[in-house]
């Protein structure tokens, strides 16, 4: 992008920034001849068209913003794929960037960039513009510490969209309102508590909720309280009235939070200690201009002006004399009013007459003024009162006391409490001990006594399930037990205390017995090659052991209908109810016709020897009940070494395993389960 021309006008230099909706870049505006930001979406957000249609018309909406604290937008335009806002070049830095160099601000710094914000906001609101996305990523710092917002066109028609952005969720969600996170209604008290997560972040340093993914963190937005400032940040200097703002900004509920900037804005005037009181006073004190008629030259040859003249002179003189108090003569004076409108004054006498005047005008003005100004902060001023302790009161009680001291009660919600009986106050929204003006609302919380819980009903319900049941209610979970049970399947609950549905208290524990299925047992498998075959099903019967699969095959040793083999060797140990496998004697094998011609003796070849028999053969291998995963190896013993014909993880609740395995004659194998010597088994195929 560097060195090319958007719109004919702005030629682009370098890049100065980024996040995940767009690339920022500063340009030159060659008819203005003057250097610009130009903010060039992503593609992602381009490619949307409800994005596009929404961005059109918020930067129209933006555009009409004219405010020092916040980023003009000049231009928008769209070149190819590229869509591009012309803005306001801001020589500073992010907020984000000044609050990670200082590590956090101090409370005065704090206050005067979050008033500047709120100013912008203001701004905003009264346009019927709601910002969406306050952060500090989004607000710039002049070299000359002024706070400038940007990114409103942007944030609103991004939130409004459908569109599906990582990265930027992920950079907002710490700052979203729990509104927001839900998906709920947005208005200009969700710029607030945006604002106030700002506040937070500038005072400590971090932000109130963090975690290792941002659901998490939208989940706390809306679940979670804030931790005060102050009990963050150990040995913060933060002052208790301006905790108290932030955390006001912070409320869950929107009715909770400041009901309007200009609302949060009073407050932080109020901290600078400074008030809208004492500004009309000061501009009543720096205006004091005063608007006199013109006093003209008097021609001493005109009579008419010259008796118009002397009779204010005069009166003017008996006025200032009466004003400090002068005793005068009163028939003297009227004499000389007469007289003197009968005869003409010397230049001298009127020019130091017209001075008197004067000097009384202005002093009487100045002593008007003053007298105003001291009537008017008497007026004005409200006595403060210190904010008594609630905590622990009766409702009614807490109501009077609070009015007594001039303050207004009100109750902010009710909930139940398990220390604090119903009626009780838990807390009130400002501590005790601090001042506050008289006729400042005083919020508390009223308690609704120990939550009535009935204890679920758990049994039938699987282990996993178990606390979140438990925790809906209220309740907890107590110690967790195993049993065996021949009729609950295994991970189910069977038996619990406290019963369901008896009362218990919030909190209380919950203890329950998990089933881990039927409880096995282990038996020595019989001998039973060399049995007939019904004779075998029936020993294997006795022993508590499953009938498996009988398989035939002929033998030259063994007679029809006999036992050959069996799948698991006589003596070992095995789980009742495992399934054994035989293969019997189908009789003789059929005569292989002779071989065409056979050598003589003498001849010195030598006899062909008989091939071993080839088939194969179910091994089964019982599973230890102490794991719950093991690895299995099996592996067959030749003369040249080892060769592996089984390999796998298996889960020890199948108690057992059958491998098909193959061979010919007699081969040995050996068992290894977790790599240890399991078994060592002799086979004849």
């Amino acid at each position: 992008m560097i060195g090319k021309v958007l719109g004919n006008r702005y030629e682009i230099i370098e890049k100065i920034g980024g996040g995940g909706m767009s690339l920022v870049y500063k340009a030159k505006c060659r008819v203005l001849n003057r250097y610009v930001a130009i903010k060039i979406l992503r593609d992602e957000l381009t490619s949307d068209p409800d994005f596009v249609s929404k961005f059109k018309q918020e930067s129209l909406s933006a555009a009409s913003l004219a405010h020092p604290n916040i980023v003009n937008i000049y231009d928008t335009g769209i070149e190819g794929d590229i869509y591009y806002i012309v803005m306001e070049y801001v020589k500073g830095e992010t907020l984000k960037k000044y609050i990670n160099r200082k590590g956090r601000l101090s409370e005065q710094e704090t206050i005067n960039i979050s008033r500047q914000i709120a100013e912008a906001l203001k701004h905003a609101h009264t346009n019927n513009i709601v910002h969406r996305d306050i952060k500090p990523h989004n607000i710039l710092i002049t070299e000359d510490g002024i706070a400038k917002v940007t990114d409103f066109g942007i944030a609103r028609a991004a939130t409004s969209s459908t569109i599906n952005n990582t990265s930027n969720v992920i950079g907002s969600v710490h700052y979203f309102s729990p509104e927001q996170a839900r998906g709920g209604y947005v208005d200009e008290k969700s710029d607030i508590y945006s604002l106030g997560i700002v506040m937070y972040e500038m005072i400590t340093g971090v932000v109130p909720f963090d975690a290792d993914n941002h659901i998490s963190v939208a989940m706390k937005q809306i679940q979670e309280k804030p931790i005060p400032p102050s009990k963050k940040i150990k040995n913060l200097k933060i002052s208790a009235g301006f905790e108290e703002i932030i955390m006001k900004c912070l409320e869950k509920h929107q009715s909770f939070r400041f009901q309007s900037v200009e609302e949060l804005i009073k407050k932080l005037d109020y901290m600078n200690g400074f008030s809208s009181s004492e500004k009309k006073e000061e501009e009543l004190i720096d205006s004091p201009t005063i608007v006199l008629p013109p006093i003209n030259d008097v021609d001493v040859n005109d009579e008419q002006n010259t008796i118009d003249i002397d009779i204010v002179d005069d009166n003017s003189d008996n006025a200032f004399k009466t004003f400090f108090g002068e005793n005068t003569d009163k028939e003297k004076i009227k004499d000389e009013g007469t007289n003197t409108s009968k005869k003409k004054l010397s230049d001298e006498e009127r020019k130091k007459n017209r001075k008197i005047t004067i000097i009384a005008v202005l002093s009487a003005l100045l002593v008007a003024v003053i007298g105003g100004i001291l009537a008017f902060k008497a007026f004005l001023y409200v006595p403060e009162v210190e904010v008594p302790n609630l905590i622990g009161r009766d409702e009614e009680e807490a109501r009077n006391i609070i009015e007594d001291f001039g303050l207004k009660f009100e109750v902010k919600e009710r909930e139940f409490n398990n220390e604090f009986k119903e009626g009780k106050v838990i807390e009130q929204s400002v501590d005790e001990g601090i001042k506050l003006k008289e006729g400042y609302p005083i919020e508390v919380i009223i308690s609704k006594g120990q939550k009535e819980i009935i204890v679920p009903d758990l049994i039938g319900k699987y282990s996993i399930e178990a606390g979140i049941i438990l925790k809906e209610e209220g309740l907890e979970e107590g110690d967790v037990s195993e049993q065996n049970s021949d009729s609950v399947p295994a991970g189910q609950i069977i038996d619990q205390n406290p019963a369901a549905n008896t009362s218990a208290n919030e909190n209380d524990a919950v203890d329950y017995v998990v089933s881990i299925g039927p409880k096995i047992r282990y038996v020595n498998m019989p001998k039973i090659e060399g049995l007939q075959l019904e004779t075998a099903k029936l020993v294997i019967k006795q022993y508590g052991l499953t009938v498996g699969e009988a398989t035939e095959e002929p033998s030259a040793d063994v007679e029809k209908g006999l036992v050959i083999r069996q799948s698991v060797a006589a003596g070992q140990e095995v789980a009742e109810g495992t399934s054994i496998w035989m293969t019997v004697s189908s009789g003789e094998p059929a005569e292989e016709e002779p071989p065409a011609e056979e050598p003589s003796e003498g001849d010195g070849t030598e006899q062909p020897s008989e091939e071993p028999s080839s088939g194969s053969y179910p091994l089964t291998i019982a599973l230890p009940k102490d794991k719950d995963n093991v690895s299995v190896v099996v592996q067959k013993v030749t003369d040249g070494g080892r060769e592996i014909v089984y390999s796998q993880e298996v889960e020890t609740s199948q108690q057992s395993i059958i491998i098909n395995v193959e061979g010919s004659g007699t081969e040995v194998y050996e068992i290894y389960i977790d790599n240890e010597l399991y078994d060592r088994v002799e086979i004849k195929f």
